[in-house]
């Protein structure tokens, strides 16, 4: 991760309140430089040919910050979706790897985290992940250009509820250790209907999901983390696991990454699941991977995005060639 300007919670305050509505035309808000410095995306700085848009939008009770990086020449676009307890601020390795390989990279926080609003880490309904989805492909301003999407756990359930709701827009469909069931939920079920009667959120604890030790290092002092896992999200995550029916979503395949040292999902029970979802997938389990792909070691990451590159080629989106960094 990057060092730089430290972004304060007073700071991080003033810009989400400060985001101009998304296509509105208007001067970034002063505190977006050290932000994008301190999460490292600033990639109007690395890369001069390169345009970002920061803003918000409006999706139910919720407003979503929304940034679009656009790249000279590109030849797809690509949204990318995070996790629990994510934001964009932590994808600066994915979305570097998108402009590098020609896309343009859209990205939203979910509802409750990073710079859009709710409740931290809390849901009451996936459906309302799922809807910001829609609402965010709706407002964005993208070139005509196939559209693929890459979805880390979380994003992943949240894409499934999307594909059983709206259309599907995605040429191509990549999941990196997608969210079915979390690890352990068979007692994580139980435990929450109890406890919730007496509280609302127990304390988190920062599990060892990467062996990019930078990285761990980073998540502890994030100021945009949340150290509470809410009840009411797991009560979310129930009842839409009830709901779901493991059958063709009708979307055609996906490229799965899963790593087998992933403890925060049961990726053993997850990915028939998966594999039923979207029939005729290819799954590909990465030894000694945990769960935050989007953030694990350098040798991890470059061996499954070889098989991002691959499939995208396969799928007519992009060539099978070296990425090529952008220049002015």
């Amino acid at each position: 991760m990057t060092g730089g300007v430290v972004s304060t919670p007073e700071q991080l305050q003033a810009l989400r309140e400060q985001l101009p509505t998304l296509g509105a035309g208007l001067p970034a808000p002063p505190e977006l430089a050290a932000y994008c410095q301190y999460y490292g995306i600033d990639f109007t700085t690395r890369y001069p040919s390169v345009t970002h848009e920061v803003g918000h939008i409006t999706s139910g009770d919720y407003t979503l910050a929304v940034h679009q990086w656009c790249v000279p020449a590109a030849r797809a676009n690509l949204l990318v979706l995070h996790g629990y307890f994510d934001h964009t601020g932590l994808f600066s390795k994915l979305i570097d790897w998108g402009l590098a390989h020609h896309c343009n990279v859209l990205i939203f926080d979910l509802p409750g985290h990073g710079l859009s609003s709710g409740d931290p880490a809390v849901i009451d309904d996936f459906g309302d992940y799922s809807r910001a989805i829609d609402d965010v492909l709706r407002a964005a301003s993208l070139p005509v250009l196939p559209l693929w999407v890459m979805a880390q756990s979380t994003g992943g359930a949240a894409l499934v509820d999307y594909a059983q709701k709206y259309d599907w827009p995605f040429a191509a469909t990549v999941l990196l250790a997608p969210l079915v069931r979390p690890a352990g939920w068979r007692w994580v079920s139980p435990v929450q209907r109890v406890l919730s009667v007496f509280t609302d959120s127990i304390g988190r604890t920062f599990a060892v999901n990467s062996s990019d030790r930078e990285f761990l290092a980073f998540i502890k002092r994030d100021p945009l983390q949340c150290h509470r896992i809410s009840l009411r999200w797991l009560a979310a995550l129930r009842r839409w696991l009830g709901d779901l029916q493991p059958h063709d979503l009708g979307v055609g395949p996906a490229l799965v990454i899963q790593g087998d040292a992933d403890g925060t999902v049961d990726w053993r029970y997850n990915m028939p699941v998966i594999a039923q979802l979207f029939p005729d997938s290819q799954i590909a389990y990465l030894p000694g991977a945990g769960h935050q792909l989007a953030n694990e070691s350098a040798a991890i990451r470059e061996m499954y995005l070889q098989s991002v590159q691959s499939w995208l080629a396969e799928c007519g989106i992009l060539l099978n060639e070296p990425s090529v960094i952008v220049a002015s």
